[in-house]
């Protein structure tokens, strides 16, 4: 098990093409009728487009993706007229189901006459069987010759500023939202020292927080949606990318389906925070289911719908991933810039012990809330790594290790908050303190979003 964990690994990020038949760089004596792609996850048949072009840049037609009948993550182009001997080029790009798109081609050859003078052919009743263990088409030469990489693949596009940069935002309002819910009914719940007029006040300010952040998720989303159709328009020589409207990718793909749960809960959230601020009965209420569901949203468009193995099980670590570091660091901006704030309008000592009470509140959800990030991200990432040796030797693993040392350092702060300036909060110095030291919490938790931006595109 130990050696298995070091060996050399591959993150599932993207869809990356295993195997194909006809293999790259492959000699046939016979034509093939059909080209199967087998990808690492599986491929969205709407969003899966191929081009076959022989050496002179004629097009040769192919069907639209079909799907595999051996398994969900292959798919069959069946080509449309007889190929002629010589070399051709297949181009394809497709995307899984957390909606980033990946690309490539290969080459493979079809010799004029059954035999060529450098190979030699393989009987009809030889096993044909390439380097990666794909049973080849009837009539495959092999060739002694150096083997071509399998494929050339471009798959920067998910992982470029723009969209790091509005992944990030889309967590951040998802962080506020659910942190505006978690301090309404966790923390000032657990609150006893605060008065219940200081509730209601810190309650309403906590709605109006919620009522921004969800517009924040709303205008995000539309604009990734905006940059996914970008993205999957951007293949040249690739006619069905560019007749694909932004329609056709949300109501017929896995990714679209993500987007419009996302988009349908943020809008109940932003009536529930409305009904809210205007203290209507229920609209807590709304707003609590709303987050609920948003929360699951990154998992239903992510890597974790897409992982080929315990997909169930990822959605879920997914779900309470963004559950608790946003109840986690969602509450301790309330805390910070709702809470104290109100407090600090209070007359001593009435000032110290309301903010002394909202941090012993917040205390046990932050130790729960950074414990479930914990198991779920040591979970998430052993499945999305399969090897310890993964960390060091993919971009993917590398950006999580600069996520995980933010984490750590964010784990430190809050440390030093409940051993050193917690017990200090009924005097002006302690409180003091731990709004700098929250504060660079909240910085480290911001900069952890950005990476967390960065790593659901990054493509190993």
């Amino acid at each position: 098990m130990t050696a298995a964990m070091l060996m050399p690994a591959r993150a599932w990020a993207h869809a990356h093409l295993v195997r194909s038949d006809p293999a790259a760089g492959s000699h046939l004596a016979v034509a093939p009728q059909v080209i199967r792609l087998w990808f690492s996850e599986q491929p969205e048949l709407s969003m899966t487009f191929a081009s076959l072009k022989d050496s002179a840049g004629k097009t040769f037609a192919l069907s639209s993706a079909e799907r595999e009948t051996s398994g969900q993550m292959g798919l069959a182009l069946h080509i449309l007229k007889a190929l002629p001997p010589g070399r051709y080029i297949l181009s394809w790009r497709t995307a899984a189901s957390d909606g980033h798109p990946s690309s490539g081609k290969f080459t493979f050859v079809v010799l004029a006459g059954p035999t060529e003078a450098s190979g030699v052919t393989l009987p009809a009743a030889a096993s044909r069987v390439d380097i990666t263990g794909a049973v080849l088409s009837p009539g495959t030469t092999v060739v002694p010759r150096k083997e071509t990489p399998l494929d050339a693949e471009d798959l920067d596009a998910a992982s470029s500023i723009g969209n790091s940069i509005a992944r990030a935002f889309l967590f951040l309002g998802l962080l506020a939202l659910i942190g505006a819910v978690s301090f309404k009914l966790l923390v000032l719940r657990g609150a006893r020292a605060v008065a219940i007029e200081l509730k209601q006040r810190m309650s309403q300010r906590a709605a109006t927080l919620g009522l921004i952040s969800a517009v924040v998720v709303i205008v995000v989303g539309l604009a990734r949606l905006y940059l996914e159709s970008q993205m999957m328009s951007a293949m040249p020589d690739m006619p069905g990318m560019k007749g694909m409207g932004v329609r056709e990718m949300v109501l017929g793909t896995d990714w679209g389906f993500a987007f419009r749960i996302q988009l349908a809960a943020a809008i109940a959230a932003l009536i529930g925070f409305g009904l809210a601020v205007r203290h209507v009965r229920g609209g807590w209420f709304v707003a609590t289911a709303s987050a609920l569901v948003l929360a699951i949203t990154p998992a239903l468009g992510g890597h974790a719908a897409a992982s080929p193995r315990f997909t169930s099980l990822m959605i879920a670590a997914d779900w309470l991933h963004v559950l608790g570091g946003a109840s986690w660091l969602g509450s301790l901006l309330c805390v910070m810039v709702i809470g104290i704030p109100i407090a600090l309008t209070l007359e001593l000592p009435e000032r110290w012990a309301s903010i002394a009470s909202l941090v012993n509140a917040f205390s046990p959800l932050a130790l729960l809330s950074a414990g479930v990030v914990v198991a779920s991200g040591v979970f998430a990432s052993w499945i999305h790594l399969e090897h310890w040796s993964a960390l060091w030797q993919t971009t993917y693993g590398k950006t999580l290790l600069v996520k995980l040392l933010l984490v750590a350092i964010t784990f430190g702060i809050g440390a030093y908050n409940f051993k050193r300036v917690q017990p200090q909060l009924l005097t002006e110095i302690g409180a003091l303190r731990l709004r700098k030291s929250a504060a660079m919490e909240l910085a480290v938790g911001f900069m952890i979003l950005l990476v967390t931006g960065l790593l659901t595109g990054v493509s190993p």
